[in-house]
């Protein structure tokens, strides 16, 4: 399965991309908001460069005394013979290097309860989940910190209702690059039976790194 959406609990079909914005997004929208409008000499003068940017593409992809229609002839064909390559091997999955069982807590604990829990057993991320064991959400100690770690609100003022989810058998390369695309510190992990099984963190992975643990099968 590949990584998912959960909101309070719940599988949705929202893609990942429409939710949780990639880093850099931000800055990049307030770099081009804060751009002057161009005139209409600016905007010849981009056209032009747009144009001879396409062709200097077109050049630098065709073979040499190779006719565009050859080209394309030869793509096509490679691509149709692709499937009776070997495959590659598969990589590591999320259950090879999650960490279970997780630590979970209901909804009314207060931050001040969560914070506590999490500097007696060293863990950085708790899971919410509600009297099915149904994951809820998910809060970090970023989000304790933000609001106050002596705080006796509850943490359903704190945690992320929404999550990114893998299943047992997703690929530990499609979690590495959330990591890398997203603004998130973990990525729990659920089963086809709704059943959180365990949850793979930042630091899982720079374990893995440190103990040399095949880290040439992830690609």
């Amino acid at each position: 399965m590949a990584l998912v959406i959960y909101d309070q609990g719940y599988r949705i079909q929202t893609p990942v991309e429409s939710l949780f914005r990639p880093r850099g997004v931000e800055g990049l929208t307030q770099s081009i908001n804060s751009a002057a409008v161009p005139g209409s000499e600016d905007q010849i003068r981009q056209q032009q460069d747009l144009e001879q940017r396409i062709q200097l593409s077109k050049e630098r992809f065709q073979v040499p005394g190779e006719s565009p229609g050859k080209a394309s002839q030869k793509a096509y064909q490679d691509a149709s013979t692709a499937g009776d390559k070997p495959k590659k091997p598969q990589g590591l999955r999320a259950a090879q290097i999650m960490t279970s069982p997780v630590l979970t807590i209901p909804p009314e604990t207060s931050l001040r309860q969560a914070w506590a829990l999490m500097q007696e057993q060293e863990v950085s991320h708790l899971m919410v989940v509600d009297a099915d064991e149904r994951a809820l959400g998910i809060i970090s100690i970023h989000d304790i910190m933000q609001r106050g770690t002596d705080s006796p609100v509850s943490v359903t003022q704190a945690y992320h209702r929404q999550m990114i989810v893998a299943s047992p058998d997703t690929e530990v390369s499609s979690i590495a690059a959330s990591f890398v695309r997203y603004p998130i510190g973990a990525i729990p992990v659920i089963d086809r039976d709704e059943k959180l099984e365990g949850i793979v963190c930042r630091t899982d992975l720079i374990r893995m790194l440190i103990n040399d643990g095949h880290v040439e099968s992830w690609a």
